[in-house]
């Protein structure tokens, strides 16, 4: 063999073993990549479940393409139905929608039973990367729906039935009617109604979890209506949860209750609203109002004095701007705080010889405009003549028959009579009127007293934490979690001039530094009327000014100086002097605990204050209108 032959044959033998030796390193590369792979349970686990998810919902589509449709539909009904004013509806109006809810209810559950996994794959599911999010946002969403669904179903059912008794007893029976009253029904039913408490309770925490950036987007254009819901049924969440017991007890529900009705005048100015120069007893027996009376303040108060047994001492602003016999039963709510003076007042109250009371309520003429309003104008014979009272005028007409009488003419009809005669016009008609009549005069107090425009006291202590949580109450803070600045003025000037004070506040905010921040409070007070006027509306004022500093504040200086009150609040108290068309300021340095928010406090009665926040790290601002307590978010300010 020649020598050439001889090399080809060694250099194919070394190609081969070469070949043969890259094709094992491959193999064995291969090898170990199957082995890593089949290492990664996760990643089997995770294409298993792919798998499955694929099979799973070809076979489910259909049904859940169904019951989607289905859902969609009964929610389109439903958003038709909260077009209608719901103080309308009567009690046969809610059979379509109680169906409509039904449905609603069943859809979704066969919905949610078609989207959801077989057992051992759904909790994998859940926390598999990109699709969990996804799968538990879906979920979210349906158990959302599914309880608010349900939780309707039976509210809208019970609703049916108390409006049908509605319907056949009315409000003023005298609670024997043989199919009870509509505040029997909600007693019950209150497991039902407390069931519906939890499933709103449930369905807002998990509303709060709710992940929108991870739902479809045909989902989250659903949430802005969901979210309308949740506000609405949030409101009376707590009165059909817990909070029914002591709502049915403040109703008469177990006996006849008796509240001191205050009509306030912001005329006349207090820290708790006004002066109440006519008052009212009313009693109500499951839900039912029974009788009432309106009466002069002064009526009262001259039998306290003549059966008192010791003259109490004057709040230390009325015995020294207009001293008096005592402290006076029509003065006892002065307190910003309205449940201290409530309690004095019930306290001065058992010492006469009227029928006992379980409750006091203030409230302001804004209240009766409201229910004027739905009502429509009151027509009166004043004095001979016809008098139209509407919603707008009623302040003016009052003050007319004031006028009438400070003019000479002291036959007219006196502005506290025509106050009884509006009372009692109004209560007739609520007494006469239809169900929707009724729904939307009792929806106007909800507001009304949420804004402090109607103010709650009882001696039930059930009835009364019942108002502290709903708001009702008028505390002077109303959340004890939340930082709270207050500013409450009271005319001691004593004439009706208070409508003609304007006032406006500025709190300007510091860096904080080491948990606190320096402020500078301005308030500015101006005198509205003129010289021209009558000084009884707009003469001299003579303002008490006090400041209620939120909680671990510190006082630091003030101009003026504060007043020698001993029970002023930690942000003192001011006098202010006006003459019409004059201003009057009250500026105060303080230190507050650094929060990320603070709530503002409306005095009710005082014309409405503008309030302007500013950090002045940042310059940025926020300007609030004190129609109601306003929250301010001080962390966003300088965000």
């Amino acid at each position: 063999m020649r020598r050439s032959d001889v090399l080809r044959e060694q250099r194919g033998d070394d190609l081969s073993d070469t070949t043969l030796r890259v094709g094992a390193r491959r193999a064995r590369r291969r090898r170990s990549r199957r082995r890593a792979w089949v290492a990664r349970p996760t990643t089997v686990v995770a294409v298993v479940c792919v798998v499955v998810l694929v099979l799973w919902m070809g076979l489910r589509v259909n049904q859940a393409r169904a019951a989607y449709a289905g859902v969609t539909e009964e929610v389109a009904t439903l958003q038709a139905y909260a077009d209608d004013d719901f103080a309308a509806l009567s009690s046969r109006d809610l059979a379509p929608i109680i169906f409509s809810l039904d449905e609603l209810k069943r859809d979704v559950s066969r919905l949610q039973r078609a989207v959801t996994l077989p057992p051992g794959v759904h909790q994998i599911a859940k926390h598999l990367p990109w699709i969990g999010e996804r799968y538990r946002a879906g979920h979210d969403m349906l158990n959302m729906v599914a309880l608010l669904s349900e939780a309707g179903e039976t509210t809208a059912q019970v609703s049916r039935e108390m409006l049908a008794t509605l319907e056949a007893s009315g409000v003023s029976a005298d609670g024997n009617s043989p199919v009870g009253t509509w505040l029997d029904v909600l007693t019950r039913h209150q497991a039902e109604l407390e069931q519906v408490a939890a499933q709103v309770d449930q369905a807002q925490r998990i509303r709060a979890r709710l992940d929108e950036a991870a739902l479809p987007s045909a989902a989250r254009n659903r949430l802005p209506t969901l979210d309308r819901v949740l506000e609405r049924v949030g409101n009376v969440d707590d009165l059909l949860g817990p909070d029914l017991p002591a709502f049915r007890a403040a109703l008469g529900g177990d006996r006849p209750v008796r509240y001191l009705v205050l009509f306030q005048n912001p005329a006349e100015l207090r820290p708790s609203g006004g002066f109440p120069g006519t008052m009212g007893l009313i009693t109500l027996e499951h839900g039912q109002l029974q009788d009432y009376r309106i009466f002069s303040a002064h009526e009262l108060t001259q039998d306290y004095m003549r059966q008192r047994k010791e003259r109490r001492p004057q709040p230390w602003p009325i015995q020294q701007y207009f001293p008096q016999d005592g402290f006076l039963l029509h003065d006892a709510t002065w307190w910003a705080d309205f449940p201290r003076g409530a309690a004095v007042t019930m306290e001065m109250y058992a010492e006469t010889d009227w029928p006992p009371i379980d409750g006091i309520i203030a409230v302001q003429p804004a209240v009766v405009s409201d229910l004027l309003r739905i009502t429509g104008p009151v027509m009166l014979s004043v004095d001979g003549e016809e008098r139209e009272i509407t919603a707008g005028n009623l302040y003016e007409e009052i003050e007319r028959q004031r006028r009438l009488r400070r003019a000479g003419d002291l036959d007219a009809t006196s502005h506290k009579e025509l106050i009884a005669l509006i009372g009692e016009e109004l209560i007739e008609r609520m007494k006469s009127g239809d169900r929707q009549l009724l729904a939307r005069m009792a929806a106007a107090l909800l507001p009304a007293a949420q804004r402090r425009d109607m103010q709650i006291y009882a001696s039930d202590p059930a009835v009364q934490a019942m108002a502290d949580r709903q708001g009702w109450s008028g505390r002077l803070i109303p959340d004890e979690g939340m930082p709270t600045l207050a500013v409450d003025f009271a005319n001691m000037a004593i004439n009706k001039a208070s409508l003609a004070m304007q006032p406006r506040m500025t709190l300007t905010l510091q860096a904080p530094e080491n948990g606190q921040r320096r402020a500078t409070l301005d308030v500015v007070l101006e005198h509205l009327g003129t010289n021209d006027e009558d000084p009884l509306y707009g003469g001299f004022q003579r303002w008490w000014t006090e400041v209620l500093l939120p909680e671990g504040s510190g006082w630091i200086a003030s101009d003026p100086s504060p007043l020698p009150d001993p029970e002023a609040l930690n942000g003192g108290s001011y006098q202010i002097d006006l003459f019409p068309g004059q201003m009057g300021r009250i500026h105060m340095e303080f230190t507050m605990p650094d929060a990320p928010s603070l709530l503002l406090r409306r005095q009710p009665g005082l014309r409405t204050a503008e309030v302007t926040v500013v950090d002045a790290r940042c310059q940025q601002s926020q300007q609030v209108s004190l129609t109601k307590d306003v929250r301010v978010d001080l962390a966003a300010l300088c965000r």
